[in-house]
This record gives C-alpha cells, structure tokens and sequence, in this order.
C-alpha cells in the first residue's frame, strides 16, 4: 500500500529555495500591514477629539441671519440692531434653560492643532474668566498633571499629548508659530478629549460665539438651536463646531479618505506580489515536472499529486505570514517608539479590518496559482510516455 505524497520533503530538501519563497511572502505581509499600521496612526490618534471631545462642547458663531429678526420690519438700522441684540440674549437664556445643557458662554475661542502622521486636525477650545475654567474642566472630564490653572490674562492649560505633540512644554508660548507670543501655556491636562483651556488676551482670538457644554441629547447644535427658533446653516455663513460636524468631517476627511488611501496601496501591492509569485511559482513547477511524473508512474493519481502541490503551497503561505507577523510586530515596536510616541500619537496594533484584507490578499493569490498548478498537473505523464 503506497502511502501518502509528503508534502515537507521537497520543502526540507530545497531549504534555500524555499526560504526565498516563505521571505519574500513574510516580507510583502508585513509591508502590507506597516502602511496600514503608519497611516492608521492618525485616525486613531484623532479619534478622542472626533468622538469624546465634541459629546461635551460646542462650538457656534450664528450670524444675524440665522435670527427670527427681518430687517425688513424695522424702520430704521438702530432699532434692527436692538432687536438683533435682544433675539441673542434671548437665545442664550433659552439655550441655558435647557435641561440638556450644562452651561452656554457667549465669548472667545482659539484653536489648538493635532498633527497625525498624514494630515492634521484643528479644534476649538475656550477662552474663559479663569475663575469658570474649573467647572469647565471637571465637565471636559479634564485634571490638572502638571504647573497651574491660568489666573491671569492670555495663558492656556494644554492637553499633555496635544503639547508633546507640538513640541512645547509649560513655559512656551501656545502655537507660536499661529499666534505668536499672545497666550503662554502654564499648565498640563489630562482627558478623553484632549481638552484645553485658557482665559482670553484682549480681542485675540480665532473666533467669538456660543460655547455649549452640552452632552449627547444636545451636541447636535443646530438641532438644538431650531428648538428655540434659530436656524443655522452653512447658507448664512454659520460656523459651527460640534458632534455632528466632525462626524461628518471623520466619514468624508479622515477615516474615509485615509481609508481608501490604504486600499489603493494594499491593492497595487498585492498585484505586484501576485505577479512576482505567479512567475516564480511557474517556475517552481516546471523545475519539478520529472518529480511529479515519477509520482504518476508509481501509482500516485494526478489528485494526489495536486494535493501534494496545495498543502505545500499552504505550508510555504502559512510560514510566510507567520514570518510576516512576527516582522511586523518587531517594526510595529520600533516605529512606536521612534515615530508614534514621541509625536504624542496613538497606534492600534491589531487591525482587524486590515488583517482581514491581507489575508484576503493572500488568499486571492492562492486562488490566481490554480492557474498554473492545474495546467502543470493536467500535463503530468508517467515516465514510459515522457518522450511522445
């Protein structure tokens, strides 16, 4: 009784040959896997302003437009002013009534930048009375880690990862490079959102609205504004910052974009991979086509041989994104601590949805094989027919 085809013996007697084999697969998986690792880097990292940060405050400059005043039904510019002025102040009060608001400020904001591997993300933050910014911050979820609350005109509390990431330290002007030597950071915070805070220098500012610090029911602020007869819109020139804005910005701007960016490099990758297997593999093939006729002349089925050829294929594969796991997770760590780290950056190592498509990969180009392996098998002749 003849025994089963070993699918490790040539493996085992063409070590060299193999190796290259199994490397150049480990390496192309970990390729694969490191963009995705690198540009991944940067929807993580924006992830907690995108989706912590703006559940608790927002940010609106309403224009006169968008007010349930018509200039049309004033005699004169006075009087539309006065009335303008009445319709915000009641707009605030009905805003700070609400049950889902915690609490509405009309004044100044700044922006503080983020910058990712790829791109960079701008957020608002307030400038307030310093004796408000405690309660602001216990409702940011914000702790004081280092220097002090600002007290005085022009200084700013910065999240920590947000003053790594740009390069400053307590002492520093904020964004010198945006705002010049205006406002100086004196504090360090700690937040789910990357929270900062400061108290306003002058008429200094990146803007002047409606800070709201709202929770789920009321981060929606044109939804919330239009309960109270206020309609806010792109059309009349509103400028609003919240929950529903930065969603929209993270599907179309970031997570999207970076998204189909990965895709199209795994994709030119993977064909480059498919290609460069394919004609090494057919040459792998036809280096052996004496073995694989000696196979049918013993006995050995063409089946069996085809089956002989796929569990070494699977063994070649399998070995190569074992390789190509464990190279990766090294040069996961080296760029963590050389690049993600000290740029106040996060990482995911485990990415499911780019490992899903990796192996995806891989298995498509099993799949494209069949070619060559099939023809191969269907040309098998026993050695007494060899010669016709």
């Amino acid at each position: 009784m003849k025994s089963r085809l070993s699918a490790t013996g040539y493996i085992k007697n063409n070590k060299r040959t193999c190796f290259v084999l199994i490397l150049a697969l480990g390496l192309t998986f970990m390729a694969m896997y490191i963009i995705a690792f690198i540009l991944g880097a940067t929807t993580e990292s924006f992830k907690p302003i995108i989706f912590e940060y703006t559940r608790r405050i927002s940010f609106a400059e309403v224009t006169a437009g968008s007010f349930p005043v018509n200039r049309n039904d004033y005699a004169n510019v006075e009087d539309y002013i006065e009335a303008y002025r009445e319709a915000r102040q009641k707009f605030l009060e009905d805003l700070s009534s609400d049950p889902d608001v915690t609490k509405v400020y009309d004044t100044q904001f700044l922006s503080a930048s983020y910058n990712g591997v790829v791109g960079g993300l701008g957020y608002e933050f307030p400038l307030l009375p310093a004796e408000e910014l405690p309660f602001v911050a216990e409702h940011l979820g914000a702790v004081l880690t280092g220097g002090r609350m600002p007290t005085g005109d022009g200084e700013i509390v910065v999240d920590e990862i947000i003053l790594k990431n740009g390069k400053m330290k307590i002492g520093d002007w904020f964004q010198e490079g945006s705002y010049g030597q205006v406002f100086k950071v004196v504090g360090t915070l700690r937040s789910d959102g990357m929270a900062c805070l400061g108290t306003p220098r002058g008429n200094y500012n990146n803007g002047w609205g409606y800070v709201v610090l709202c929770n789920d029911n009321s981060k929606d602020f044109a939804k919330l504004a239009a309960k109270y007869g206020v309609h806010v819109s792109e059309e009349n020139g509103d400028n609003i910052c919240d929950a529903v804005g930065y969603k929209e910005l993270w599907d179309k701007d970031i997570a999207g974009t970076i998204d189909s960016v990965i895709k199209m490099i795994l994709l030119i990758v993977m064909i480059f991979l498919a290609i460069s297997v394919l004609i090494a593999y057919i040459s792998f093939l036809r280096n052996r086509v004496n073995e694989y006729c000696l196979y049918a002349s013993i006995g050995y089925s063409k089946g069996e041989i085809y089956g002989m050829i796929m569990r070494e294929m699977a063994i070649l594969f399998l070995s190569g994104i074992v390789l190509g796991v464990i190279t990766s997770l090294g040069m996961m760590k080296l760029l963590e601590v050389t690049i993600i780290e000290p740029r106040g950056l996060v990482s995911a190592w485990f990415m499911k949805d780019q490992l899903l498509r990796i192996l995806g990969a891989f298995a498509a180009i099993v799949g494209v094989l069949q070619i060559p392996v099939m023809i191969s098998v269907h040309s098998i002749k026993t050695i007494d027919l060899m010669e016709d």
